[in-house]
């Protein structure tokens, strides 16, 4: 495992020791089983989509970007803002990194660490999301591998969801924290899918 802070998340370099490399957002892609049991392969189109994606960066040496929306961009710009909340409620400190490198092919951008046992996953969420999150006090099953995968690459114990909302109005709490505790045999699904992943995606790149 290193801990890489020497750079900023989103440059050139960041996207450079991110080619080819399973991080948080694309694990339950990775893992993504077929729900038909009818079809003889077991793995999804989003799986093998990916595979040729992961294949492209290497063989291109460029990042696959992808689409970047209203929401998402939102997201990003408020992401410090919602940093430093949490930081005021909790009163901890949050360090933050630019990537965690677990060998050639995994790593996780973490949108915060703290201390040596704990980090953070920020969602900057539009109201109706933020109230049923609220009502449900859940975490979507992809977000869920995103974090697990997150604490088995920084070795880390648990991670805060947190969810902020700047839509609001008054002097209603804009934010909400999950804490999502490890879970060894989640991660035990996860590490599995992804070292297929890994044979299934060098398969591909030694016959291309």
């Amino acid at each position: 495992m290193e801990i890489i802070d020497t750079i900023d998340q989103f440059s050139p370099e960041w996207n450079a020791l991110r080619i080819g490399s399973i991080g948080g957002s694309s694990i339950s892609d990775v893992v993504a089983q077929e729900r038909d049991s009818t079809k003889k392969s077991g793995k999804t189109g989003v799986r093998k989509k990916l595979l040729y994606r992961f294949v492209g960066e290497i063989l291109s040496g460029q990042k696959y970007q992808g689409y970047v929306s209203h929401d998402m961009k939102e997201g990003t710009e408020y992401e410090a803002e919602a940093r430093g909340y949490y930081s005021l409620i909790t009163g901890v400190e949050v360090r933050q990194v630019a990537l965690i490198k677990d060998g050639p092919h995994k790593h996780v951008s973490p949108d915060g660490l703290i201390a040596d046992v704990g980090m953070v996953e920020i969602k900057t969420a539009i109201p109706s999301i933020f109230v049923e999150t609220k009502d449900t006090g859940s975490i979507a099953t992809d977000r869920r591998r995103q974090m697990q995968w997150g604490l088995k690459r920084s070795g880390r114990q648990w991670c805060d969801y947190v969810m902020y909302c700047p839509y609001l109005k008054g002097d209603y709490d804009p934010m909400i924290v999950i804490r999502l505790e490890r879970d060894e045999k989640e991660i035990e699904f996860l590490e599995a899918g992804a070292d297929e992943f890994i044979k299934d995606m060098i398969s591909l790149f030694l016959r291309v």
